[in-house]
Order: C-alpha cells, then sequence, then structure tokens
C-alpha cells in the first residue's frame, strides 16, 4: 500500500502532469462519444422509421395478387387477430390552387386506432398529414377537394370530383407519408365507388401481445395462402433497414481509428511520466518496491482512465443529442433521408461494444508500453538524469 501511495505521489506531482493527464482523459472521452453518437444516430435512425412506420401500418399487411378482395372471405382466419380493413386509392388533392398527387385510405377509425395507435378523428371529412396540410395551406375546417379516377368503364377517362372539410391534421413521422397520405372513411369510398360494403384492397393486422415477431408472422403466412400476400410493417423499407445495418458496422469499425489515436495521448501520458519520473520510480525499486507492484498501478491508472473516460463520453453524447435536437442545422430534409429529425437513441448492447472495444485498446497498447519500461534496469534508470 504504501509503494503504491508513493507512486500515485511522483504521478500527482506537477502541475504539467495533471493537465497532461487531463487532456488524455478528455482526448479518449471524446473519442468513445463520437462512436457511441454515430451508433445511436444509426440506431435512432432505424428506431424511429419503424415505430413511424408501425403507426401507420399496424404489424403486418395482407394484399391480394388479385387486388380486391372480399373481408367474408378471411373473417374465420382473422378471428384471432385485432385487424382493420382498408381501401386505398390514388387522387389529387387540390387547393389553394396547389394540387398534390395523395394516396386516399378509406379507414374505419375505431379498429385503425386500435391496430396501428393512430387516432383519426373523421366526422364527415378527412385527415391529411401535416406536411400536406403546409403544402397546401390548410388548417382544420378547411376545405379540400379530392380529384378521383374513375374505373368505371362508361366513364372512361372521367374523373370524379368531390369536396372535404378537414376534419384533423396527423403526423405519422415520415415525410413522404406526411405528404401524401389522406384517410377518409371507407363506407364514404365504397359508396363514391359504388363498391361491395366488404370490398377492400388492404387490411391492418396487429400481432399477438407476448407472441415473438418472427413466429407471429410466420404463424399468419401459414394461414393466409395464396392469393394473399403477408408482409411485416417495415417490409416498403426492408432495402434502407439493411443499409443501415450495414453501415453501422462499417463506421464503428472505421472509427476505431479515433480511439486508437486518442489512445496515443495516453500512452505520451505515460512515457512523459516514465521519462519525467524515471529517477523516482527507479529509486522506490531500489528501495524495495517490485516491478509488479508498479506494473499492477500502472494497470490500475489505466483502467481508471478508461472509466472515467467512459462516464464522461456518456454525458458528452448526451449533450450531443441534444444538440442535435435542438439546432435547426441538424434537420434533415425528409424527401431526401425519410426523417426530418434525427436522434442518438443506444441501447445497452451499444455501450457494452463501445466501452469493451476502448478497454480492449486501452490496455493492449498501454501494457506494451509498459512491458518496453519494464525492460530497463534500475542502474539505467537511476542514470536517467545524467543523459
Amino acid at each position: 500500500m504504501g509503494s503504491t501511495w508513493s507512486i500515485f505521489k511522483i504521478i500527482s506531482e506537477g502541475r504539467a502532469a495533471t493537465r497532461f493527464l487531463v487532456a488524455a482523459l478528455l482526448s479518449f472521452s471524446f473519442s468513445i462519444s463520437v462512436i457511441l453518437s454515430t451508433i445511436g444516430l444509426m440506431d435512432g435512425f432505424e428506431i424511429s422509421l419503424r415505430n413511424s412506420l408501425k403507426g401507420s401500418s399496424g404489424d403486418f399487411q395482407v394484399t391480394s395478387t388479385k387486388g380486391y378482395f372480399l373481408l367474408e372471405n378471411l373473417e374465420n382466419s382473422l378471428k384471432d387477430y385485432e385487424w382493420s380493413p382498408v381501401m386505398q386509392v390514388e387522387a389529387f388533392a387540390v387547393a389553394n390552387e396547389v394540387n398534390k398527387g395523395v394516396l386516399v385510405k378509406g379507414v374505419e377509425p375505431s379498429s385503425f386506432n386500435k391496430v396501428t395507435g393512430l387516432d383519426l378523428d373523421l366526422n364527415k371529412g378527412i385527415a391529411i398529414g401535416h406536411v400536406l396540410a403546409e403544402e397546401l395551406n390548410l388548417n382544420i375546417g378547411d376545405s379540400i377537394r379530392l380529384t378521383f379516377a374513375s374505373d368505371k368503364m362508361r366513364d372512361q377517362a372521367g374523373a370524379i370530383l368531390k369536396n372535404y372539410a378537414v376534419d384533423s391534421i396527423v403526423t405519422h413521422g415520415i415525410y413522404e407519408k406526411d405528404l401524401r397520405f389522406v384517410y377518409i372513411s371507407r363506407n364514404e369510398l365504397l359508396e363514391t365507388f359504388k363498391y361491395k360494403q366488404g370490398a377492400v384492397n388492404k387490411l391492418l393486422v396487429a400481432g399477438n401481445d407476448g407472441e415473438n415477431f418472427e413466429t407471429s408472422l410466420s404463424r399468419l403466412e401459414q394461414t393466409l395462402t395464396t392469393p394473399y400476400k403477408v408482409e411485416p410493417y417495415w417490409a416498403e423499407y426492408k432495402t434502407l433497414l439493411k443499409a443501415v445495418e450495414v453501415e453501422k458496422t462499417s463506421i464503428s469499425l472505421i472509427l476505431q481509428i479515433i480511439v486508437v489515436v486518442a489512445i496515443f495521448n495516453v500512452v505520451a501520458f505515460i512515457i512523459y511520466i516514465m521519462e519525467k519520473k524515471s529517477q523516482e520510480f527507479f529509486l522506490l525499486r531500489a528501495f524495495g518496491a517490485s516491478i509488479s507492484t508498479i506494473s499492477r498501478f500502472w494497470k490500475v491508472l489505466l483502467f481508471f482512465i478508461w472509466f472515467v473516460s467512459s462516464l464522461v463520453a456518456v454525458v458528452m453524447t448526451w449533450v450531443f443529442n441534444l444538440v442535435i435536437g435542438k439546432l435547426p442545422v441538424f434537420e434533415l430534409p425528409g424527401d431526401i433521408y425519410v426523417l426530418s429529425k434525427l436522434e442518438i437513441i443506444l441501447g445497452l448492447e451499444d455501450y457494452l461494444l463501445v466501452f469493451s472495444l476502448a478497454f480492449f485498446w486501452i490496455f493492449l497498447i498501454g501494457t506494451v508500453t509498459m512491458w518496453r519500461m519494464k525492460k530497463r534496469t534500475v542502474l539505467s534508470g537511476l542514470r536517467q538524469e545524467f543523459k
């Protein structure tokens, strides 16, 4: 214990050594926080995208290769699930001398809310995405015209024009959906196109609570065979989600260079102390301090640097998240990146991965450096000041 305390006094003596240690800590902390923030942004993008998709599509989507189908053909097969029928058609939305191509979804608000969690207020009007509302300069209560293409042979090349009031403005969290989605009562849409009451072209299905997602998907696929097709809620963005996973792995590996560079600052601190305090260290050895005691102290010091740096990195990452969320310069063009906001979201496995790699690098490089120092003899260390 006495030898350890003596070594600590040697290390802490002098402002230069303290400042060097603090600089090494901050450098190492910053490198760890950069990696945490990068992984957190990737995870945040994926989680936000999945949550937004689920909030407008439920867990699963059922379609038919034949296009429209009747609910009565599937009601028995879906009796163990919560589901919501959807009839969707394309149209043009016109308001304030501006028009936009939109996807009109005829839904039943109560069942739609149970499956997706999206609360729609459809009295006698429609609900529109908030980006579409901004594009058309619309507020709740304003009038909007929907132009549908008629699919009746006698009305070929004709159009169906209908005016509606905007009952609510909704936010999906995905730019394209907020720009293109319009919700209307399914009965209103069926009446407009003169379809049978049970006609739909999509079903949104919620998975059973407590059941694994993949298990639910497999069971539903076995229940609904050809011509029906079952897809998870993220199917339309499957390629993008896979790309994010690949990029997260590759960027995390590349950013290890930053950690290694920061560790060189820690190594420089060790070399600086060993050079500047060489005589004191070797005097301790001459007075009986074992090489294992000194080696153990350096390992404890490396662990201390790693531990404190990890804590500071967590604080830095939290600050980065606040900055990213508040400053408008970090807003994304939603039409390019799907989402308009970034958020750092980290799980326990992310922290363990980053901290473990940082621990590995600091002990690998630090131990090699100390091993080279230990090769010097007591006599050569005591003569250091005369060189």
